[in-house]
């Protein structure tokens, strides 16, 4: 698939990769109250002011977002829990029915919340202005409705900023040339949005990069920040 200077709004079937199901279960409510859940939790795992880049994953509610898999604190395929097991099903999907080659993957992927009145990352950016490789191909997943102010934002062509929503429901996800500039504008949908996000190369543009992660310094290496799907073509 070619998504140079593009993005696309694909499908993905609920039942064979029930993400949202997961994510309700986690946060023990149903999965139609996840656009609720600034409802249903403390005070406490609310943020108080607008994030920004430096601490748009530092916030409290993350903390337990990422219980969700005992693999977000592990460093081995092994220990992974029921959420990375099936993300890693989606990623070999993706290689096997959309990029028909084997994909250099983020072997966890980026978990975000938007909740009202506020957003979900500081800034609009590239993810190459922190260090990411330019081969990179972007992959956003919403797990709730993602409209209007609660999507995440592209702009059309490198360098337009013109930035416009990718409206989608559950079951939906993006796929955008990482060099497209994104971000969040504040949310005054009244629901809350959760999300995961992750970073594939196909394996012949795959080069070796020195660079490492901005929030975590983890090396963009196989076997550190990427793993590699196993598929036969």
């Amino acid at each position: 698939m070619d998504i140079t200077n593009t993005r696309k709004i694909l499908n993905f079937d609920i039942n064979q990769f029930p993400f949202q199901k997961l994510f309700a279960q986690h946060l023990n409510v149903q999965g139609s109250e996840l656009e609720n859940l600034h409802m249903h939790l403390p005070e406490n795992l609310i943020p108080s002011s607008m994030v920004t880049v430096d601490d748009d994953q530092n916030q409290a509610i993350y903390k337990l977002l990422y219980e969700i898999d005992e693999g977000y604190r592990m460093n081995t395929k092994n220990t992974n829990g029921n959420f990375l097991d099936l993300f890693q099903d989606f990623v070999s999907y993706l290689s096997k029915t959309i990029f028909y080659e084997n994909l250099i993957y983020q072997n966890k992927p980026t978990l975000r919340i938007n909740f009202p009145n506020n957003k979900a990352v500081g800034a609009w950016h590239r993810d190459r202005d922190y260090n990411h490789p330019a081969e990179e191909i972007n992959i956003w997943v919403p797990i709730t409705t993602a409209t209007m102010t609660n999507t995440i934002w592209t702009e059309s062509s490198f360098d337009l900023e013109d930035y416009s929503p990718a409206n989608q429901e559950y079951g939906e996800f993006l796929i955008f040339d990482s060099g497209l500039k994104h971000g969040n504008q504040l949310n005054i949908e009244n629901r809350t949005r959760i999300s995961f996000d992750f970073r594939v190369i196909p394996e012949s543009l795959y080069q070796e990069n020195s660079s490492s992660s901005y929030s975590q310094n983890i090396p963009f290496e196989l076997g550190q920040y990427y793993s590699i799907t196993s598929n036969e073509f």
